[in-house]
């Protein structure tokens, strides 16, 4: 399994880094890299899906077991909404948004998620 992150501020990777798996920027993720990702994105304006995260997600979604958004509560309702839009989109669970690097509850519920698949 490998980590791919896409972090515009440094917090992406940030949370990424702290999941325990091999972390590659999406834009140095390799077709040849491991076939199981998880994905770390952000939401971009009001909810809206990166366009590197889209770009990457309608090439490897087929791989892609699920994703950890993370964004600003201050948002509101589209706190993390890029990850309910890549759901809905691509059927790839969500399972965690987070706030700055991710809180310790955070990076549980996502280690957890990510024992399953070990």
């Amino acid at each position: 399994m490998i980590i791919v992150y896409d972090s515009l501020t440094g917090q992406g990777k940030k949370f990424a880094s702290k999941l325990g798996y091999k972390a590659v920027n999406i834009k140095d993720y390799q077709r040849d890299d491991d076939p199981v990702v998880f994905l770390v994105t952000r939401s971009f304006n009001f909810g809206e899906i990166p366009t590197t995260t889209y770009e990457f997600l309608k090439t490897f979604h087929k791989r892609v077991i699920g994703t950890a958004v993370s964004g600003n509560r201050n948002w509101g309702t589209n706190f993390g909404k890029a990850g309910e839009v890549i759901e809905k989109e691509f059927g790839i669970p969500l399972v965690t948004k987070f706030e700055m690097g991710g809180f310790d509850s955070d990076i549980k519920v996502t280690k957890n998620f990510l024992e399953t698949f070990s």
